[in-house]
């Protein structure tokens, strides 16, 4: 099936560009031009009003049952998971084969300490321990179908609760095995003395925007160090002060089920002693300005966050905390795909992946106009926006999810010593 899109905006992944019509055909963009490009027998879109985006790259997700289906309904052809266990990554890379799901590019299990993060959501799986473990624990997430490296960088300094960690020179001897085996390492740190301290790693991406504040020389360290960052922001919807359920073009999309367990995480247990999430926006801002190349990503599923969904409400906080509309699209199309190495999508450019999303409006100067999705295509199949919700995949989602999160409570009131 050949597909032709015209009377297009078209934004490249970085700007917008004079063609107004792209033709797909074999799964890839076989041309851009103008509406000569129609040929009799095409499937044709008349895009007039809107505007045509590379597919969008959430940086940051973990899975769960049926979420690469969930994220695709809302322009997400991409998702870059940082955790998840080897059966829930076969599951999704397996389906994502098919036309009906974000591709999935993933870590598989994340290197940290014997009970450090996260082992309350995902014990158990396999620890280091030291250096010396660094060369198994890479190669055998290879063997995993691993795409990058994921490593835990987190004494709880910045959380509510003190656990154990990894070392620099653990993060060193796993960051050496990971590149030799020509694998991305995405660092997770909460702070900004964290993310200082694994500069000299090599670390290549650090997996969160530091929630405490970072001085002029901190954010020049973390420019010079060449690292990207990926934002995270919209973790605060699962805070007082911010919502998914605040912008009703998402809300509607989501489905009465997940409505639903946005409205109970809203009214759950919070500990004492709240992130912040303003110094994260400003330490965005910062870190953009001094060139360091910002990836947008949502850590869904964490509580307020949901696949593809929230990309959007990422793409708003990025705005807010100082980009321009164009550089959080860019953030989320062309930038993650450059950094990951993802050479065939993130752009519209003809021979890449016809990964694509139309939205109305003009998103490169009001981001907002990204919440109201059109169409979208992976691999130049049109997707079906309507069927994840209420489907079998849904409620598996819902149920994993459930089970993540009690085993998660019991965990907390154990090491806080609450009664059951």
């Amino acid at each position: 099936m050949t597909t032709t899109i015209t009377g297009a905006r078209i934004f490249d992944g970085e700007r917008l560009i004079d063609h107004t019509a792209v033709r797909l055909t074999g799964g890839r963009i076989a041309a851009l031009g103008d509406a000569t490009l129609l040929s009799p027998g095409d499937e044709h879109l008349d895009a007039r009003g809107g505007t045509l985006l590379p597919g969008l790259i959430d940086a940051h997700v973990h899975l769960l049952p049926g979420a690469p289906r969930q994220a695709l309904t809302f322009g997400v052809t991409t998702v870059l998971d940082m955790f998840s266990k080897p059966d829930t990554v076969r599951d999704a890379v397996a389906r994502a084969a098919g036309p009906d799901c974000a591709d999935v590019r993933s870590s598989s299990v994340g290197a940290t300490a014997p009970g450090g993060h996260p082992s309350m959501m995902y014990a158990p799986f396999p620890y280091v321990t030291g250096p010396r473990d660094a060369g198994r624990f890479v190669a055998d997430r290879v063997a995993e179908g691993a795409a990058h490296l994921k490593v835990l960088y987190d004494d709880g300094t910045g959380g509510p609760m003190p656990m154990p960690s990894l070392d620099v020179p653990t993060i060193a001897a796993l960051t050496e095995a990971a590149h030799a085996a020509g694998l991305v390492v995405a660092a997770h740190v909460s702070t900004a003395r964290g993310a200082l301290d694994l500069l000299p790693t090599g670390v290549d991406v650090l997996a969160h925007v530091p929630f405490d504040a970072l001085d002029a020389a901190q954010v020049a360290a973390i420019a010079t160090a060449g690292v990207a960052v990926i934002s995270t922001l919209s973790v605060a919807d699962g805070f007082p002060g911010g919502s998914l359920l605040a912008e009703p073009a998402l809300a509607a999309r989501l489905g009465p089920a997940w409505r639903a367990v946005l409205e109970r995480q809203q009214q759950r247990w919070l500990p004492p002693q709240l992130p912040d999430f303003g110094a994260a926006r400003v330490n965005t801002r910062l870190l953009h300005a001094a060139g360091v190349p910002v990836l947008a990503g949502t850590d869904a599923p964490n509580p307020g966050t949901v696949h593809g969904a929230s990309l959007h409400r990422e793409l708003g906080y990025l705005v807010t905390a100082g980009l321009s509309p164009a550089a959080a699209l860019t953030a989320a199309t062309a930038r993650p795909a450059e950094v990951f190495g993802l050479a065939d999508r993130g752009r519209v450019r003809a021979g890449l992946r016809a990964d694509l999303v139309l939205v109305p409006g003009r998103p490169d100067e009001d981001i907002a106009a990204t919440q109201e999705v059109t169409a979208v295509w992976k691999q130049g199949v049109r997707a079906d926006l309507d069927g994840y919700a209420g489907s079998a995949d849904e409620q598996a989602g819902l149920a994993a999810l459930r089970a993540q999160t009690e085993k998660v409570i019991a965990a907390v009131r154990d090491r806080l010593g609450v009664r059951r």
